[in-house]
């Protein structure tokens, strides 16, 4: 099983685009099919390194409308250079924008945003828990706190030799995937560990085994967290695992390029390339509270970069790659995977949040 390698494909799709793209313009509203409950959906746009085309789309899910350049509407900006992640906590939406080196605190009600220069620490992902951000980040390798209200970098606990990526929040403890590195001729190294961090000291309380290139870490809200790794692309397989409280670890036996978890229930999707690169197949599943693999959506065939579920209704959102070249497209399916509709929306969404 072969995994997206998603910096060096964009990389590639950067490439085969324009050297510099200009800042992603609003799009007018769009009308689909209305849907009641958690009435509101933000869909991240991840972008092309160097296109500076990250953007952020909205959904009024209640109303039925869709703005796919909300964020540049409210700001009369873009959001800038690879976009990495979107959390929504208390009223406020955040957003680490890798290639820019920055965080953006947006109010969820107007969309306005606050840009906050992070300097050149490469910020990944983001957790939140008493009025603090956790953001992992690449210089160094590292986990920083900030304050919701001060926005200031208040701490630093530093890592080991690996790129650290998704966070999570367990307990009174931070768990935080130790993914790989590469040198300057672009050969890389794979860690298999999740730091476990104590959030009232600040510092790393122990390593995790998990599988070989650790990618995201989500909190189940049972004390446990799921994360999933992609393996080396070769000898050592992709798979995901659950981490409790006590740090033992359960694997599940599923691969995941990616996951998003309602409910207490893990969903996600896998997907398999062809030996040559040529094409691929995604597959979707959903993992319950008993650790049984359901697959899901059996007949949707979609280049998938990112996954939502509804907490109420229970539909899935599906976001497209767009081929790595062109806009992504945003899916609603039903749970029994009927389509209800589907929109373009940003370069390849790779967030979708409910709030």
């Amino acid at each position: 099983m072969k995994h997206t390698r998603r910096i060096l494909l964009t990389l590639v799709a950067a490439m085969a685009m324009a050297a510099c793209e200009p800042e992603p313009e609003a799009a007018p509203g769009r009308t689909i099919e209305a849907e009641p409950g958690q009435p509101h959906l933000m869909v991240l746009g991840e972008g092309t390194w160097g296109g500076n085309n990250a953007s952020l789309a909205y959904l009024d899910i209640a109303k039925g409308e869709l703005a796919t350049g909300w964020f540049a509407a409210q700001n009369g900006r873009g959001l800038g250079d690879v976009a990495q992640d979107l959390i929504v906590y208390g009223s406020k939406a955040y957003i680490t924008v890798w290639g820019s080196n920055s965080l953006e605190v947006i109010d969820t009600a107007s969309g306005i945003s606050r840009r906050v220069d992070l300097g050149d620490r490469g910020p990944r992902y983001i957790a939140a828990d008493g009025g603090k951000l956790y953001i992992s980040c690449y210089k160094p390798h590292s986990v920083i706190r900030i304050d919701t209200a001060t926005l200031e970098v208040e701490a630093t606990c530093e890592l080991g030799g690996y790129n650290p990526e998704g966070i999570a929040v367990v307990g009174n403890k931070l768990l935080v995937a130790s993914s790989n590195v590469s040198d300057e001729q672009g050969n890389y190294q794979y860690d298999n560990s999740v730091y476990a961090i104590n959030i009232t000291s600040f510092s790393s309380i122990g390593v995790i085994e998990v599988g070989c290139n650790p990618q995201r870490v989500m909190a189940l809200g049972d004390g446990t967290a799921v994360v999933n790794y992609w393996g080396d692309y070769a000898s050592q397989a992709a798979g995901s695992a659950l981490i409790d409280d006590a740090l033992r670890v359960t694997q599940l036996g599923q691969e995941l390029t990616n996951m998003t978890v309602a409910n207490g229930t893990i969903y996600g999707y896998y997907t398999e390339w062809a030996p040559d690169y040529s094409s691929k197949t995604t597959r979707f599943v959903k993992i319950d509270a008993s650790h049984t693999v359901t697959p899901i959506l059996p007949d949707v065939s979609v280049n998938a970069y990112a996954i939502g579920v509804h907490p109420v209704s229970g539909n899935i959102y599906i976001a497209d790659d767009g081929n790595y070249t062109a806009n992504g497209d945003l899916y609603c399916y039903q749970p029994d995977g009927t389509r209800r509709w589907k929109q373009e929306v940003g370069m390849m969404p790779s967030k979708i949040v409910f709030f």
